[in-house]
């Protein structure tokens, strides 16, 4: 017994590859840099010097697809941290990334993030059970900005033991290429199983930076996965239909694929589609809309059949604080994306349409991840799960509370047991005098505390060469080693 659902027939899928192949070979892709247009032309690209525009003829673009594995390895800490993406079988959790404002639990204050906000929210991701890949989750906007890259690195890779993406793209390579040796040893054993992961981002419609392009292809060459990401605003970037909006995006990821790929054969890409229509009434991207959730559906069905593996938004909301709003519109959106059964979901612990991120959201959103997760985990009609045995037991008239095949089922997780959904009577409810959200956030403080009392994850060698690599300061290697005082405990944004 499994749950599954159908958006696209064999027909509909060519349709779209063929109108993505078709915008490639025709209106073609500007890549705005000479480097890769004589790497396309070599490969039989007709190439605009002067526009920077790319047409890629079908063969190319097949040859490119057929050099991308199927299945990706994102490595963690260690081989039991490991993720392998591989048709959605099954499918994983991760944040989204580099938001620039934090809502902050303990003041009720929306403000710029900081440090501080990456520290807390890593570590608490770090210790959700339903996650399974970190990213940089907010920008650390109280860092200058020469020192802001490598100091968002430093504290990623010492506070989780997950796979790590670097959200925002890498300016300083040679210190990436660095930390990969120091965390794996060396290049080849990075190769091997690959901790970190990058993302290349289109500008819809149909263009990409050639340095940004040339950042991934360098990192690509040493094994580091790539996950290519199509962004548009349907109605204003791309066509207003599914259908438009997911074939332009195909295209935009089968055209960075294609580039990458001339320059680095072999290299691990993961298919990203993050497009969200224009709420024409506002003007505002709406991430939370019900139609982002069915092209991502689509676009999952559609790179499955390319033999890619896929990345979409999945928890996301337009909401702007961890109320109803929030709630249905992460509950649907992740509903119908992960019965698609796409590689990776993201969106976790965002309000306001991916901009804001709140750690109680966090805890909301692990408790959402872990009933969609139940949802779509498969299940047994069988002699034993009839209750043949266990009938004959009861009988008329009694109850399988007591019996122990109850006990064992409950314990092996035949119902999903929440941790901030209230289901106490209304008098006991009444007599605490605490919300979900107050739950939320009590669960916020103690995770921090679990966190802050685990021995650190990297050796000291390791490290004081991180330390060195990202030019970070006694202070921040004193907290990678756990030695620093006690988070703030307050448990409201009230006081």
């Amino acid at each position: 017994m499994k749950a599954h659902t159908t958006w696209l027939s064999g027909a509909e899928k060519d349709l779209i590859v063929d109108r993505a192949l078709d915008l490639l070979a025709g209106a073609g892709m500007r890549f705005s840099g000479p480097p890769f247009l004589h790497e396309l032309a070599a490969h039989g690209a007709q190439v605009d010097v002067a526009t920077g525009v790319a047409r890629l003829p079908r063969e190319l673009v097949e040859w490119a697809l057929a050099q991308s594995p199927r299945a990706v390895l994102m490595a963690g800490l260690t081989e039991d941290d490991d993720v392998l993406l591989d048709e959605g079988r099954p499918f994983r959790f991760a944040p989204s990334g580099c938001v620039a404002k934090t809502l902050d639990f303990r003041t009720g204050e929306r403000r710029a993030s900081t440090l501080q906000d990456l520290r807390e929210c890593t570590a608490l991701l770090d210790e959700a059970p339903e996650l399974d890949i970190m990213s940089t989750q907010v920008s650390v906007c109280d860092v200058p900005l020469e020192r802001r890259e490598l100091t968002e690195y430093f504290t990623l890779l010492t506070e989780t033991r997950k796979h790590v993406t670097f959200v925002d793209c890498p300016t300083e390579v040679p210190a990436v290429v660095r930390l990969c040796e120091t965390l794996a040893g060396d290049l080849e054993r990075f190769a091997a199983r690959p901790r970190i992961s990058t993302v290349c981002t289109a500008a819809s419609p149909l263009q990409v930076d050639a340095a940004v392009l040339d950042v991934h292809v360098r990192l690509a060459r040493i094994g580091v996965p790539i996950k290519v990401y199509s962004m548009s605003i349907a109605g204003a970037t791309s066509p207003v239909t599914f259908a438009g909006s997911v074939a332009q995006g195909l295209a935009e990821f089968l055209g960075i694929a294609t580039a990458i790929q001339t320059a680095a054969p072999g290299a691990r890409l993961i298919f990203c589609f993050g497009a969200a229509p224009l709420d024409m009434r506002h003007a505002t991207l709406a991430m939370g809309a019900l139609e982002s959730g069915i092209m991502a559906a689509m676009a999952t069905e559609i790179g499955h059949h390319l033999g890619v593996p896929v990345l979409c938004p999945g928890l996301s909301t337009d909401a702007k604080h961890a109320g109803i709003q929030a709630g249905y519109e992460k509950a649907m959106k992740a509903a119908t994306v992960c019965a698609a059964g796409p590689d990776i979901v993201t969106g976790w612990g965002l309000l306001e349409s991916h901009n804001v991120m709140s750690l109680p959201q966090v805890v909301i959103d692990g408790e959402m991840a872990g009933m969609v997760r139940r949802l779509h985990a498969p299940g047994e009609v069988s002699p034993a799960t009839l209750g043949t045995g266990v009938g004959a037991d009861v009988g008329p008239g009694a109850d399988f509370l007591r019996h122990r095949d109850t006990a064992r089922r409950i314990r092996a997780g035949e119902h999903y047991r929440p941790v901030i959904a209230d289901r106490v009577s209304y008098e006991r409810w009444s007599e605490r005098g605490a919300t979900e959200y107050d739950d939320a956030c009590s669960e916020v403080v103690r995770l921090l505390a679990a966190h802050d009392a685990k021995a650190p994850y990297l050796d000291g060698a390791q490290l004081d060469e991180l330390a060195t690599i990202c030019g970070v300061g006694a202070e921040a290697v004193r907290r990678a080693r756990r030695d620093r005082p006690a988070r703030a405990g307050r448990t409201d944004r009230h006081g």
